[in-house]
Parts: structure tokens; C-alpha cells; sequence
């Protein structure tokens, strides 16, 4: 190689590395540049690659919460947070704006110190959410814990600046949102149109479903409009079983589950060897089986029989007489179907025994109950001290009103539904009835009259949801029109 050529080929090299050193970026003129501009407002790449990386960093943490996977470098996550972010920052921009030209940026003493407690707060809430949702389980206590939470709370971007700037733009944007729907009303016309068309939605649902009224009824999940025929409100003393009980009985329902599903699977089996009706086979097995034997108890110069339950399946004598038509695989699957049989009913026998000894240790608690009411008592002031049901002790909103039920109600025990139903008039009180969590004594409590309800008494409800929905219409209608002329630029482009 000659002196001009090696000459050459540093040159090269050289303008090589000078080009590459001119088209590499500077990370802080990288991060000031200028993408999106409102007015006067500018936002820099910076400035929103942090807000995206929060958002990630966010729903990341929200997602580790429930368990749920979540790729922070997903493109379509990371484009989808990104024009989020965008979106947000522009609405941000205009609405300061905004609320800067009409003068509400502007705080009273009062208005400050509400701001100022609603920044600690959100700051106290969130610490306590990253608390919770990484060291749950942690060993760290005192100053280690509070400097781990807070380098947790780095990592995440979730800064004390952060809250507040976000508190104060919420603030700010309530402020701008209550100007706008000041003069928002509901007129007497709008009032009972949205009347009318509820009376006709709901008398149209509670027609195609009738169990669609007591369920909201008895949710509080809707304002209802129209009362269908057939319903009553009733109020219960519930007498639970013992805990004790509960547990006896769900175990050998349980049993009896895995018993039905060996059913299944027998059958299954007997099908694929070509047996499409078992029984003349199956009058050909003869089962004993063992049951769980009377005991005598002693106690309190008391002698009585108690019946025992049995949750472990008896050893069972199977015997069989199968002709030579009927091979040994076929006999097995037949045998195995007729023990599955046994046990079901075996266990179904246990469930009896297991569901009587169970009233039978309520029935002092039930029966005084029964005989306070019978002397006068009064009603409420019983149910609240006595009752077992969650749904009639104080504070639940049915505990009030009652149930509402109607015959055929197929949302609740039927037991509960024909003791509430059998009952003649308002007041009256039933024996106690058994049902699947023990007895129900019920009272007759309202009727429910057929037909839509009256306009005045859902006149203020209906009025706030009107209100709230014109208000909402009103201001997203303003925000876009102030959007609209604001006219933001956004350099996408430089955002790469």
C-alpha cells in the first residue's frame, strides 16, 4: 500500500467518525426539544417521555395487582400511552388556559388550604398503595421501610411534585367545570319525558322477566319506574345453623358432588364399551352397605339417641351374577358404576341425617324467638338484635324495606319464597321454615302495589340524573370547542 492510499483511507476513517459524532444526539437538547405547542404552552420530548413512562410504569403496577401479566415494551402499549399522554398535556394546556383567563386561578385562603390537604392526601394514598403492593410481606420496618417505599416510589416516577401538580390541574379543573355548568338546568319537560320512558322500559322488562324487579329491588341497582303485579316486601329473622353444622353439611355435600361426577364417569364408560342402558345390568349387583350406627349419649342426667354422620365412604360387600355374554371389562365398569350409585345415595342419606341434627340445635334459639314476637316484641327492634341475615341488620338498605318477592322467585331459597308467600296479610309472621341456611322466620312487611310509581317521588332523583348528565354534555361540549381553537401543534415526528 503506497503513501497516497493509506493517506486516503485514514481520511476516510477520519470523516467517518466526525460524521457520526455530528448525528449523534445530545441527551438533554434531546430532551428540551420542543413537541407540543399550545399558545403560549410548550411541552417538551422530555417532559412527555416521563408522563409515559409513569403511565407505563403505572399500569404495570395496576396490572402486578390482579396478577395480570403487562409489557411496558409492548409498540402498540407504548404508541397507545403515548398519544394518551398527548391527548391529556393538550386538554391540560387549554383548560389552564382557560381557567388563567377567567380569572379562577386565583385562590381564596379557604380554597388553598383545601388544595393543599387534597395534595398531602393523595401523596399519604398513593405511598400507602406502593406500600401494599410491594411489601405487603416484607421484613423491613421503621426508617428502612419508609426508604424502601420511597425508592420504590422513584422507580415508579411517582414523585410528591408529581401529585401536586396533578392535584392542583384537578382542582383547577373542577373550579373551570363548576363555571361551566352553573347555568345547566332540567326543565319541567325534560323532567317528564325521562319519567315517561322509564315507566315504559321498565313496565316492558318486568314483563319479558318478572324476577328482574325484586333483583333490583333488592340490590338498590337502579331507579325503578314501574311495579309489577305479584310482589310483596318481606323482612326475615334468619337462624343460622351453627358453625359446626355449616361446615358437617357442606363436607358431605361435597361427597355428594364427587359421588355424581363418578356417576358421570361410569357412564361414560359403560357408553364407550357399548352399553347404552346399564340398569338390567345393574339388577344384577348387590351392595351392602354399612351405616353409621345409633349412640347413646350421656349428659346433664339426660339420656338420649343421637344420629351419627359419616363423611368417609363405608367399605362396601359387592357381589355380582353376571351370565358369560357380559365380559370382565364390562363388568367392571358396571360395578363401579353401581358402588358410585350406592355412595351418592349413601352419602345423600349423611346430608338428611347431617341438615335434621342441624335444626334440631337451633331450634331452642328459633323457638324463643317465635314465643317473644307471640307475647308482642317488637318487630325491628328483634330482627336487628336476633336475625343472622346480613341484609336485615343495620345498615343494609333492605333491612328497612324488606325483600321484595313474588311467587316462582327464583333468586332466593324456594323454601324462603313459599314460607314469604303463604302468608296472608301485612304483619303477619310465619313459623319458622326450614331452608338451606337454616330456619326462616318472615314477616309480611309491605305491599307492592301494581302499576308505575308515582313522579313525585322520583322526581329529585330523576332530576339529578339528568343534571349530571347535561352538565357532563355541557362541559365536554365546551372543552372540545376550546380544544378546537386552540389549534395545538404536535411535532410526532421529533417524538421519535
Amino acid at each position: 500500500m503506497n503513501k497516497k492510499t493509506l493517506l486516503a483511507l485514514v481520511l476516510a476513517v477520519a470523516m467517518l467518525l466526525s460524521s457520526c459524532a455530528l448525528i449523534e444526539k445530545d441527551p438533554e437538547a434531546d430532551r428540551a426539544t420542543p413537541i407540543i405547542h399550545v399558545g403560549e404552552t410548550v411541552y417538551t420530548k422530555g417532559e412527555i417521555q416521563d408522563q409515559i413512562n409513569y403511565q407505563l410504569s403505572y399500569m404495570s403496577y395496576v396490572y402486578s395487582l390482579y396478577g395480570m401479566p403487562f409489557d411496558a415494551t409492548d409498540p402498540e402499549m407504548i404508541a397507545s400511552a403515548q398519544q394518551q399522554v398527548i391527548d391529556y398535556l393538550i386538554e391540560e394546556a387549554v383548560l389552564n388556559q382557560k381557567a388563567a383567563q377567567l380569572g379562577l386561578t386565583n385562590l381564596t385562603e379557604d380554597e388553598q388550604a383545601a388544595l393543599d390537604q387534597r395534595i398531602e392526601d393523595s401523596w399519604n394514598t398513593n405511598v400507602e398503595s406502593v406500600k401494599n403492593g410491594y411489601f405487603a410481606e416484607s421484613e423491613l420496618a421503621g426508617e428502612e421501610l419508609d426508604t424502601a417505599i420511597a425508592a420504590k416510589c422513584d422507580e415508579l416516577g411517582l414523585t410528591r411534585d408529581l401529585v401536586s401538580e396533578t392535584e392542583t390541574v384537578s382542582f383547577m379543573q373542577e373550579k373551570l367545570h363548576n363555571y361551566v355548568i352553573g347555568s345547566v338546568a332540567v326543565t319541567d319537560e325534560e323532567l317528564q319525558a325521562a319519567y315517561d320512558a322509564g315507566v315504559a322500559s321498565d313496565k316492558e322488562t318486568f314483563a319479558e322477566v318478572p324476577d328482574a324487579f325484586g333483583t333490583r329491588t333488592n340490590n338498590a341497582s337502579a331507579t325503578i319506574y314501574y311495579r309489577p303485579a305479584g310482589y310483596r316486601m318481606v323482612k326475615q329473622i334468619l337462624v343460622m345453623f351453627t358453625q359446626e353444622d355449616q361446615a358437617l353439611i357442606t363436607q358431605v355435600q361435597s361427597r355428594i358432588d364427587q359421588q355424581k361426577q363418578a356417576v358421570t364417569n361410569a357412564v361414560a364408560t359403560l357408553t364407550d364399551l357399548g352399553v347404552a342402558d346399564a340398569e338390567p345390568l345393574l339388577n344384577q349387583v348387590s351392595i351392602s352397605v354399612p351405616q353409621p350406627a345409633m349412640a347413646v349419649s350421656f349428659g346433664d342426667g339426660e339420656t338420649r339417641l343421637t344420629k351419627p354422620v359419616n363423611t368417609k365412604a363405608p367399605e362396601l360387600d359387592i357381589t355380582a351374577s353376571f351370565d358369560e355374554s357380559v365380559d370382565e371389562t364390562t363388568a367392571s365398569a358396571v360395578k363401579a358404576l353401581a358402588e358410585a350409585k350406592a355412595l351418592q345415595a349413601f352419602f345423600e342419606s349423611q346430608l338428611t341425617t347431617a341438615t335434621d341434627n342441624a335444626f334440631i340445635n337451633i331450634d331452642a334459639k328459633a323457638d324463643e324467638i317465635l314465643a317473644q314476637l307471640e307475647a308482642g316484641a317488637d318487630w325491628d327492634a328483634l330482627m336487628a338484635e336476633k336475625t343472622d341475615d346480613p341484609g336485615m341488620q343495620e345498615g343494609a338498605h333492605t333491612a328497612a324495606t324488606g325483600y321484595a318477592v313474588r311467587e316462582g322467585y327464583a333468586i332466593m331459597d324456594e323454601a324462603f319464597v313459599n314460607a314469604a308467600m303463604a302468608l296472608k296479610n301485612v304483619g303477619d309472621v310465619s313459623p319458622k321454615a326450614r331452608g338451606m341456611y337454616g330456619y326462616y322466620i318472615i314477616q309480611y312487611a309491605a305491599e307492592v302495589p301494581e302499576g308505575p310509581v308515582p313522579l313525585e317521588e322520583l322526581s329529585e332523583t330523576i332530576t339529578a340524573e339528568l343534571l349530571a348528565t347535561k352538565q357532563q354534555a355541557a362541559y365536554d361540549e365546551a372543552v372540545a370547542v376550546w380544544i378546537a381553537e386552540a389549534n395545538a401543534q404536535v411535532d410526532y415526528e421529533a417524538l421519535k
